[in-house]
């Protein structure tokens, strides 16, 4: 907690010391799990989690596509891959790097979406 921003709003804080939101934050962690996950880097079964779909055949979009798996229950409805769903709609440059910290990078400078 810094002293002179005591009086400030959560917001005018954030603009104050250039730190981003609680949820820009908690996006780019779940994207860059996902990043890890789809890669390889992380060593758990991406299958029981989604479909990845690799498949050069599609005209939009980036090759490391994603698929969830039908929800039947609430529970899954929040589940880590359905708050990921915004892995599809990032740039092939952004998700075909070669390491984690060119992909939060890549996030960083803007180049999120599309």
């Amino acid at each position: 907690m810094v002293l002179e921003l005591k009086d400030l709003t959560y917001e005018e804080c954030l603009n104050e010391t250039g730190l981003p939101t609680l949820q820009d934050r908690r996006e780019r962690g779940d994207l860059t799990t996902m990043y890890k996950i789809v890669n390889g880097i992380e060593k758990i079964d991406k299958e029981d989690l989604m479909l990845v779909t690799e498949d050069d055949r599609r005209t939009r979009g980036h090759v490391k596509k994603i698929r969830m798996r039908q929800c039947v229950k609430d529970i899954r409805k929040y589940s880590f891959p359905h708050r990921t769903v915004k892995w599809n709609a990032l740039n092939n440059e952004v998700v075909t790097v070669h390491n984690v910290h060119n992909f939060q990078e890549k996030w960083i400078n803007g180049d999120k979406i599309l």
